[in-house]
């Protein structure tokens, strides 16, 4: 369920905004501004219905401070307030907020609001993680590429000094055993990494199961 925050220091508003929203989010109340950014910090909520006229510190304050940190500057914020003029409209958009409802709201208004920021937060946040695993498969692909490349020859060197040194004593042959073993591993790793990216496999020179990515 996705969680809201509101901030708002009347108790009358936040009855008023539970019995609407009860039952459709997880709800977190906080009457001031100061304990809403704490709030906000601690719970990351998927939005924030945001008072503005509150003491100490008001709301646009509190906007300004939630989206100039890295942690909370991407939740939306609504302003829910009777303050309606055209200048304190204009100084909450300067301040960072997404949305502004002005008291006494019409209730399904706002609830098309607030579900239609939600969503749109999660469509950002599907969209970044998206070109986070893009740039992710990107560089896989890069490098196990350039692994690949002096992996083959490696594995076909073993095989050429395991022929010539058939008759080699046997702390030799241990050392080349220690080598092949250890290439083997970085083989499979590279191969979990190839996986990962889609890519395909085929089968290299010394008969050892490599992973190819020139027809990637």
């Amino acid at each position: 369920m996705e969680k809201i925050l509101i901030v708002d220091d009347s108790k009358i508003a936040q009855s008023m905004l539970a019995e609407i929203f009860n039952g459709s989010y997880e709800l977190n109340f906080q009457d001031d501004g100061m304990a809403g950014i704490n709030a906000a910090r601690q719970i990351k909520p998927d939005l924030i219905l945001l008072d503005v006229n509150m003491p100490d510190l008001d709301g646009l304050e509190v906007c300004s401070i939630l989206k100039k940190e890295e942690e909370t500057k991407d939740i939306p914020i609504i302003f829910v307030t009777s303050v309606d003029s055209v200048d304190e409209k204009v100084k909450g958009f300067q301040v960072g907020a997404d949305d502004y409802v002005v008291k006494p709201f019409y209730s399904p208004e706002l609830k098309a609001r607030v579900h239609a920021h939600i969503e749109l937060r999660k469509a950002r946040l599907q969209a970044l993680a998206l070109e986070r695993l893009t740039v992710f498969k990107e560089m896989a692909i890069a490098v196990s590429h350039e692994i690949n490349n002096p992996l083959t020859a490696v594995f076909a060197y073993l095989h050429i000094l395991q022929a010539d040194l058939q008759n080699a004593p046997g702390m030799v042959t241990e050392n080349i055993t220690g080598i092949y073993e250890g290439t083997k591993r970085i083989q499979k790793i590279v191969g979990r990494l190839a996986n990962a990216t889609n890519a395909s496999k085929t089968r290299y020179n010394a008969d050892m199961d490599m992973i190819d990515l020139h027809n990637i």
